[in-house]
């Protein structure tokens, strides 16, 4: 939503079953990324972003996931993936994404330079 780093229910269903698989996968470290719309200033989005990332990785680590695997940060509105200038598009701009990343020890057994 606008202006808001409350978890909806989808986003907690999907949150979930993602915990259980990191949860269960540890050897790997989670990125966590806040993304905002347009709407508002630097002053407000940053915080924003930040705080809906935030808010994944409190949940996922409410739900099994170790808080030292996770690092969170926010981008503001620096990072759109779609058009500002449409509700839809401001929609999905407001998102938060989870990179997983593996160690090095299991992309050095798997033979990746």
């Amino acid at each position: 939503a606008t202006n808001s780093a409350t978890l909806s229910a989808q986003a907690q269903n999907s949150l979930s079953q993602a915990a259980q698989t990191l949860a269960t996968y540890t050897d790997t470290t989670i990125t966590i990324v806040g993304h905002t719309d347009n709407t508002g200033n630097d002053a407000i989005n940053n915080p924003l972003s930040y705080n809906r990332a935030q808010s994944v990785a409190n949940y996922l680590n409410q739900h099994g996931v170790a808080s030292n695997r996770m690092s969170v940060s926010g981008q503001g509105s620096r990072q759109p993936v779609a058009d500002n200038s449409t509700e839809a598009g401001r929609a999905q701009n407001r998102r938060v994404e989870i990179l997983i990343n593996p160690s090095p020890a299991a992309v050095k057994a798997a033979g990746a330079q």
